[in-house]
């Protein structure tokens, strides 16, 4: 009889205390679930525009190239081996779009998985030579990306993503008979980045957003120049945008 009350008492207090685990766990969930941005609780796809600068960092024909920029020289060289001023030049800078997709992790409150395409054009022209000269440097990624709000009630954002990348290039010049004439590159190779943002939600419909967002990317990439061959370029970018999420 005692060894049954005793089984009895046993039952009775693991029964209990299985229930309170149940109802605690609910509880975690339910308030994990309110401390959530309900932004991240919803997929978004992004379409962003914006303004771009470029720093040229490494590879041989890039640098060359960078250093008669700055010297305002030609990217042309006659048979006596000189070239015209044709003025200082800017920062190469330009245009950039991105293009992503997200959707909520939902074991991880506030982070989101996705994919994103980010393309820029960006250039420069001289101060003297006009539209005679010129350097063009664009380029696009398309990586894995991650956005994470870490904040239920503020809109604050971290994202970053890491990718394949290409980059294109083009020299204008003229030559001595006054033709113009173009020198192309084109490489591949990968990009990453990191960015912050806000996100701002002005309208009836909290689906629909505007996003402001500063993004840093570093790139990697092999280019296959005449004379060179292989010419492993490295630069980085800043980018300004303001999207749209719908």
């Amino acid at each position: 009889m005692k060894t049954k009350l005793m089984f009895a008492l046993a039952l009775l207090i693991s029964l209990s205390t299985s229930s309170y685990s149940q109802q605690k766990n609910k509880s975690l969930i339910s308030l994990a679930s309110q401390a959530q941005n309900t932004l991240s609780r919803q997929t978004q796809v992004e379409f962003a525009l914006g303004f771009s600068s470029a720093s040229l960092q490494s590879g041989n024909e890039l640098m060359r190239a960078k250093e008669l920029r700055n010297q305002g020289l030609s990217y042309y060289q006659n048979e006596n081996g000189t070239r015209r001023n044709v003025g200082s030049y800017a920062a190469p800078s330009g245009l950039t779009m991105k293009i992503g997709f997200y959707k909520p992790v939902k074991k991880i409150n506030g982070l989101m998985a996705g994919l994103m395409v980010r393309n820029t054009l960006a250039g420069a022209q001289p101060s003297i030579g006009g539209y005679e000269e010129g350097f063009f440097f664009n380029f696009i990624s398309a990586s894995p990306a991650l956005k994470y709000y870490p904040f239920a009630k503020n809109n604050f954002y971290v994202n970053g993503e890491l990718g394949l990348a290409s980059v294109f290039t083009k020299n204008r010049f003229l030559t001595d008979t006054g033709l113009q004439n173009y020198f192309h590159q084109f490489g591949i190779g990968w990009a990453g980045g990191m960015s912050t943002g806000y996100t701002f939600t002005p309208f009836k419909n909290k689906s629909k957003a505007i996003d402001l967002q500063v993004h840093y990317q570093f790139s990697n990439t092999r280019v296959e120049v005449n004379g060179i061959g292989d010419d492993q370029w490295q630069f980085s970018s800043l980018h300004f945008t303001v999207g749209i999420l719908f």
